[in-house]
């Protein structure tokens, strides 16, 4: 992955700038993860996050959204289909780090300095990935294939409660990775990140610190098709568990959500107490893409 290192002076931020593609069928919640990430509710002081912040109109949206919709318990609308690749919104946010936590291989020493990582992130209505698998020939659909590549790293987002979709996710993905390694012009140096949402579920939630053993036991062949991928030298893998809704409670918790469905497609769900909404592991998956270092801190929560 080429990163962007910025540094004039000692007394500025050290930053990294990644350009990041999030995929998925329509039940994985990637805008609802976007817009959860973009509010940050009720941040943990103990977290290596200081902040999140959007840097662009569409990332100004997000928050409304996160606001309007999920803070007063409704669900968010479903992406545009119709919209074009050059249309689909390309939400800007920075992550701020505190300077303790910056990455081991940063170069320079910076002691109390925040790290920024800069993302500019889109993300893909459902059916992009659903017409992987019938439609061979689309205009919008190469546009799209065509606009990944220009991307540094892909989040691959499943809803970890949608196991039985397991064929058809390795079929789209190895459609998709067929598509990027065809015209791929990062010569390996990509990185695609598993991330299983919906985590809050209970069946998940305790084993959310072991995301490569939950990702082989929930999906085996999507994990064997990437693992393939990798060892191919296409580029690199990791995988991450979230929950852009959390918990509540400590001793005994219980996931803060009132479930509306649950499926062969994964679970449909709202937030159930707003004022103790807290997201769990939403910075691990883009830290690793921006810097291909796993956070130890972040991969808590």
């Amino acid at each position: 992955m080429k990163l962007d290192w910025l540094k004039k002076n000692s007394s500025e931020p050290q930053q990294s700038n990644a350009v990041l593609r999030v995929i998925g069928d329509r039940s994985s919640g990637k805008t609802t993860y976007m817009a959860s990430l973009a509010r940050w509710p009720n941040a943990d002081p103990s977290s290596p996050v200081q902040s999140v912040i959007p840097v662009n109109e569409a990332g100004e949206e997000l928050i409304t959204k996160a606001q309007n919709l999920l803070e007063q318990g409704l669900a968010l609308e479903p992406s545009n289909l119709d919209a074009s690749a050059a249309d689909v919104k390309d939400y800007t946010l920075r992550i701020a780090l505190k300077g303790q936590f910056s990455w081991k291989n940063a170069k320079t020493s910076i002691g109390s300095q925040l790290v920024n990582l800069n993302i500019s992130c889109k993300d893909y209505p459902g059916e992009f990935f659903a017409d992987l698998l019938q439609q061979t020939g689309n205009p919008k659909l190469q546009d799209y294939l065509d606009d990944c590549l220009q991307a540094t790293g892909i989040m691959f987002l499943v809803d970890g409660n949608s196991r039985r979709k397991d064929l058809e996710y390795v079929t789209g993905l190895d459609k998709f990775l067929t598509a990027l390694d065809r015209s791929d012009i990062m010569g390996g140096k990509r990185r695609i990140s598993l991330v299983m949402t919906k985590c809050e579920q209970s069946e998940l939630w305790v084993n959310r610190h072991k995301p490569a053993f939950l990702a082989e036991a929930r999906f085996p062949q999507v994990f064997r098709k990437l693992q393939t991928w990798q060892q191919m030298g296409a580029g690199k893998v990791d995988y991450f568990t979230t929950s852009a809704f959390g918990m509540l409670g400590n001793n005994f918790p219980e996931p803060n959500v009132t479930l509306l469905s649950r499926g062969r497609d994964g679970i449909a769900a709202v937030i159930k107490d707003p004022k103790r909404w807290r997201p769990f592991g939403l910075v691990a998956p883009i830290y690793w893409l921006c810097t291909g270092d796993r956070h130890k801190e972040l991969d808590k929560g």
